[in-house]
């Protein structure tokens, strides 16, 4: 299987060791949130429902969904005199928005000189980068390890910024599982591609010393695309750091589509998901009408079949199983459970953290996700999951999860995945 690799330079080039130099993020209509706080409402009728859908508030929580319950949502002052005027119970989560927001640009916008060897000096992980600089560090990557890494363009965004994938194999083996692996899919949630970038990186360098990754490396074959959205996430850098859908322009002055709610599946739309272009869950006008998930599933499609997926995301530390649309039991529930627990068990054994492990839609209800789609369509991937990254949920950081976060969630993971990789390989 061969994928395009990029061109070969000097070996001068080829030398892993480059410098990102400092920038300065000047944004002229950057979204500063001044006056916004996240209240966890009590929401006790479906009137309270319809009021808060009807502001197009921000939810915060899990699920992204405004429903009976408690619901997290984003506020101003007038926000939270129409609340009180409806009795709708509410509690402070977040004080102030607004100083998380300059807290992190603050420390984007002096980024130290930064110098990194793969494999050796991490201090590239130390930060989240721009879709540009993710894209050149794969780029590296790829070059200083031309046996081990292949890197495509398997398509364009909206807004017409490549989507780049990966492979990753070792150098000896035939006939080899495959493995695939998704980030970014939401463009607020930075630790989801930041991660994806650390198993790779974890991947390729430990390759020559590590048994354990060699073994890995040697059986498996990992096709990986660690940003899907770029538009979006390039968004979160230059106008609206809380920005979830991708970039597409649905009407008028309304843009995005949830790109986790565009993949086909069972009662596509129906629930778990909205139909108002507004939403933050808004599904699009059919499955894969965004040509981001048509690009991702199309890869997919072109090196089935795949042994398992995982599709990274942020927060609340989870390992979700199938299925999001259905409290239906898979016929294969006892290996499911088997192989998201160990996940989470070798994951709580690095690090001490814990990551539950439960079906999808014990969290909430979903439908058009990218896990369901591999498991209940045409990849028909028998081990999908969804691990919801750092931090928990009541934690205030949320999706600003600080950049020393970025190493020991990335650690904790990569002992998971080794798990993960070795189990559906096996079974």
């Amino acid at each position: 299987i061969m994928i395009m690799r990029l061109p070969r330079m000097c070996m001068s080039l080829l030398v892993a060791f480059f410098v990102w130099l400092p920038l300065v993020y000047v944004h002229a209509r950057y979204e500063s949130y001044e006056g916004y706080q996240v209240v966890r409402a009590t929401l006790t009728s479906s009137s309270h429902v319809d009021a808060i859908k009807q502001l197009g508030l921000d939810v915060w929580s899990d699920d992204s969904l405004v429903h009976v319950g408690q619901v997290d949502v984003m506020v101003n002052a007038s926000h939270l005199a129409l609340l009180d005027g409806m009795d709708i119970d509410y509690s402070v989560f977040v004080e102030d928005v607004a100083a998380l927001v300059r807290t992190e640009k603050q420390r984007l916008d002096v980024r130290p000189k930064v110098h990194f060897n793969l494999g050796g000096d991490a201090s590239w992980h130390d930060s989240y980068h721009t879709y540009t600089e993710i894209v050149t560090y794969l780029q590296q990557m790829a070059r200083s390890f031309p046996r081990l890494m292949g890197m495509s363009v398997i398509g364009q965004s909206i807004e017409g910024r490549d989507i780049v994938a990966l492979r990753v194999s070792g150098t000896v083996g035939t006939n080899k599982k495959r493995i695939f692996v998704q980030g970014g899919q939401h463009a607020r949630e930075w630790i989801g591609p930041a991660t994806v970038v650390y198993i790779t990186e974890q991947l390729v360098t430990k390759y020559a010393t590590d048994p354990d990754t060699r073994s890995l490396m040697d059986r498996t074959e990992f096709y990986i695309v660690p940003l899907l959205n770029p538009d979006g996430y390039n968004f979160t850098w230059t106008s609206q750091r809380l920005w979830r859908k991708n970039r597409r322009l649905v009407q008028g002055s309304t843009y995005g589509v949830d790109l986790n709610r565009n993949w086909a599946g069972e009662n596509w739309c129906d629930y778990g998901a909205s139909k108002t272009p507004s939403s933050d869950t808004y599904c699009g006008t059919h499955p894969f009408s965004e040509p981001e998930t048509l690009a991702s599933a199309s890869f997919m499609s072109k090196y089935a079949p795949f042994v398992g997926a995982i599709d990274y995301h942020s927060k609340s530390q989870l390992m979700l199983r199938c299925w999001g649309y259905t409290q239906d039991v898979p016929s294969d529930e006892y290996n499911l459970k088997l192989v998201g627990d160990g996940y989470s068990a070798a994951l709580n054994a690095q690090s001490g953290k814990v990551y539950t492990s439960m079906p999808s839609w014990q969290l909430y209800y979903t439908t058009g996700s990218a896990q369901d789609y591999w498991k209940g369509q045409s990849p028909n991937i028998p081990f999908s999951y969804t691990v919801e990254l750092r931090p928990l949920p009541d934690d205030p950081d949320s999706w600003m999860l600080p950049p020393d976060q970025i190493i020991p969630t990335g650690e904790e993971n990569w002992a998971g995945f080794k798990f993960f990789t070795n189990e559906v390989t096996s079974i």
